[in-house]
């Protein structure tokens, strides 16, 4: 709170300093210095009345943004876990394969563990030395035991797969913390391409060209978000123009310190009436029940977020063209 103001003091004037000041001259002067002061005091508590509905605004503002960033990270995580919806297909495929193979070794390993006990009985129960060679011949114990360190290790193997594929579905599901580390954005399309490949019901031709000292600042999960969602959107495009086989060109260059990613396809291109409301919230020219209209919103948020931009056009040569603009990592800008 600021200090209070005190009146100043009236004194008699001095024999020497005021003569010929009348006694109403100077009751004049204490009138207007009390008008004066009387007027400090009204503004310094309207001051106080203004600083204090200053202060709960601000925390108005506070509480709305602290719960806007709460709500965009819930849509975030929500358009995440439709991203994975669409890779349960080709995902559930991946696992299959390895899960499969360890099914069968262990079916093996049973049917070994049976004839191991039936070979370690008769030895225990005291059969005579050639009977006791017959029955080892006839399970086949040196076939067995040979065979045993390969199902063991592809046993092994096949669980390291299924459990590396499950974590990676967990980190791709979990929320996401605010944090802000250097990414390279080359994995991050590298990564995208990897799941969109298992999660794509259809074949489709990659023509990526990866770049150098492309290292950016941010959250790489969130940046493959966006990248899995241009690279879902360009498939989807393509694969409503027709019985052409889908086409993506992926581009990654650093210029005057910022990193350039372009996704193009081979589709027919955005429609005029379209480009300027594509990144508008729950806007959507797919069927009803196929996309929800945030994903390309979200990663425009999430791209602004990172102090980037991102942008489309229809390109020269056919399709729709993404171009995603980040600044690099300060150590990471080339010289030039």
């Amino acid at each position: 709170m600021p200090p209070r103001i005190s009146p100043p003091l009236p004194h008699a004037p001095s024999p020497g300093g005021l003569e010929g000041v009348d006694e109403s001259t100077w009751l004049d002067v204490i009138q207007k210095m009390d008008e004066v002061y009387s007027q400090l005091i009204t503004d310094e508590i309207e001051l106080e009345k203004k600083n204090a509905e200053l202060e709960r605004t601000n925390q108005e503002l506070q509480d709305a943004h602290d719960a806007l960033k709460r709500t965009q990270q819930q849509l975030i995580h929500s358009e995440k876990m439709a991203s994975l919806g669409r890779l349960v297909a080709g995902v559930a495929h991946e696992l299959n394969n390895p899960i499969s193979f360890v099914l069968g070794n262990v079916h093996a390993l049973s049917r070994y563990c049976a004839r191991l006990g039936t070979y370690v009985n008769a030895v225990h129960e005291g059969q005579d030395a050639a009977a006791v060679q017959a029955l080892r011949k006839q399970l086949r114990i040196e076939h067995m035991l040979d065979d045993l360190p390969s199902l063991i290790a592809g046993t092994l193997e096949g669980a390291q797969r299924t459990a590396d594929i499950v974590n990676d579905l967990k980190r791709f599901s979990a929320m996401d913390p605010e944090v802000s580390l250097p990414v390279n954005l080359n994995d991050v399309v590298e990564r995208a391409l990897h799941w969109i490949s298992k999660g794509s019901p259809l074949p489709f031709e990659v023509h990526w060209q990866p770049g150098a000292h492309c290292t950016v600042t941010g959250s790489a999960a969130q940046l493959q978000q966006v990248l899995m969602n241009l690279l879902q959107n360009a498939l989807d495009a393509v694969s409503g123009a027709g019985s052409i086989t889908p086409q993506i060109w992926i581009t990654v260059e650093v210029t005057k310190g910022r990193a350039c990613l372009r996704v193009r396809d081979n589709g027919p291109g955005i429609a005029p009436e379209h480009i300027l409301r594509i990144f508008d919230p729950f806007f959507t020219t797919k069927p009803v029940g196929q996309g929800t209209g945030l994903g390309l919103s979200i990663s425009y948020g999430i791209v602004e977020q990172h102090g980037g931009t991102l942008t489309v056009r229809n390109h020269a040569q056919g399709g729709a063209e993404f171009v995603l603009e980040l600044p690099v990592a300060d150590n990471q800008a080339p010289a030039h």
